[in-house]
């Protein structure tokens, strides 16, 4: 039911016809006409009349750009103007036409989205670095036909409220536990982490050890090979920041594109918004941090723990491929109750690649937690 809503959505999305129609005459198209058009236009004519011995005309040339810098700069002026209308409308279409699809719960002050379906064993899914609940489109039907699964929007992605609060896992965990136990699903929960989400999801495992039934990390991020914002990345994503309220990034299809085909529609729905891309900057520049609260977690006792890591042999088993691999088998010392698998046939998007391989691990530990009256007990091996 969950992906027939999300599919339902798509559909209105693509028949409606609207993001056609506007781009074709999107005011960006047309300012980028004039800011382009005029000067080049005047400076051929320049051009040919100094080739042409036509000194008079040179000078009328000259004279005529003075004169029409200052209609190309109203120009652009008003297609900024409609660039920022169309954008404004297309945000609100957005909101009518794609709703949060769970629960927008205040966790103080702000909110968070948060899906839930089945029933059983609580399964919480921890998606990855710029990502939304929709990443687990394909795997939460699955997981929800033998256990509760929920799947939440961190604060800035998705549906969910900006967070004040440091992009960082530690804090990350405080608001999921607040989430859940707001929405009155109650632990001990079993904690599947993709990516970035896995560092979430071993931070919230550190601090409420308790709550927590078990663990997957699917293809999660190591600290040693997180990468740093550099000047470049801050620039461009300062950049689609300041040129979403102008419609740019819409009208060229920058947010959400990489998307799964059937989700695209509502994943550009709720990713062109400045303040994705101002989360996403915070959580980047917050990395160094990340990594130094990751390195500090060195055992999670006796939780079973499941890691899944890519295939290196997609990516040609190159060193970098190989190092990755070695580091993800050496996390199974995290507990004493670990299993190390290789997604075959997958890169580093597991959930859309290999989602049989995840639903599978989380059966095996919600066998365990049924089993057990809802706390962890036999080995997963």
């Amino acid at each position: 039911m969950w992906r027939a809503g999300a599919l339902a959505a798509v559909g209105s999305y693509n028949l409606a016809g609207e993001v056609v129609i506007e781009a074709s005459f999107h005011p960006v198209r047309w300012a980028l006409i004039v800011a382009l058009a005029i000067p080049v236009s005047l400076a051929l004519a320049f051009l040919i009349a100094k080739i042409a011995g036509q000194d008079a005309l040179a000078h009328y040339a000259i004279r005529s750009v003075r004169y029409l810098a200052g209609l190309e700069l109203v120009a652009l002026l008003l297609l900024a103007t409609l660039g920022l209308l169309y954008e404004q409308r297309a945000e609100r279409r957005d909101r009518e036409l794609y709703r949060a699809p769970g629960r927008l719960m205040d966790i103080g002050g702000y909110r968070l989205h948060l899906a839930c379906s089945g029933e059983g064993p609580t399964v919480v899914l921890e998606y990855g670095h710029q990502g939304s609940y929709l990443d687990w489109y394909l795997i939460q039907p699955r997981i929800a036909k033998f256990a509760r699964v929920c799947a939440y929007d961190r604060g800035g992605y998705g549906w969910s409220d900006p967070s004040p609060k440091p992009r960082v896992p530690s804090v990350m965990a405080d608001e999921l536990q607040h989430l859940l136990h707001t929405a009155g699903e109650t632990p001990p929960y079993i904690l599947v982490g993709h990516s970035f989400g896995g560092l979430a999801a071993l931070a919230f495992t550190q601090k409420f050890r308790g709550e927590v039934a078990g663990v997957v990390l699917v293809d999660a991020s190591l600290p040693d090979m997180m990468a740093r914002l550099r000047w470049q990345d801050r620039a461009r994503l300062r950049l689609m920041q300041a040129a979403i309220p102008f419609g740019l990034p819409r009208w060229r299809g920058w947010c959400g594109s990489a998307a799964h085909e059937e989700i695209r529609g509502l994943k550009q729905a709720i990713s062109c918004r400045s303040s994705l891309f101002e989360t996403f900057y915070r959580e980047w520049s917050s990395f160094p941090q990340s990594a130094t609260e990751i390195r500090a977690i060195t055992s999670i006792g006796s939780i079973p723990l499941i890691v899944i890591t890519r295939d290196p042999s997609v990516a040609g088993n190159s060193s970098r491929e190989m190092t990755w691999n070695r580091l993800q088998r050496e996390r199974v010392k995290l507990s004493s109750n670990s299993v190390f698998e290789v997604a075959a046939g997958s890169g580093h998007d597991v959930p859309m690649k290999r989602p049989d391989v995840i639903t599978a691990a989380v059966r095996k530990i919600a066998a365990q937690v049924s089993d057990t009256g809802g706390h962890p007990g036999n080995s997963v091996r």
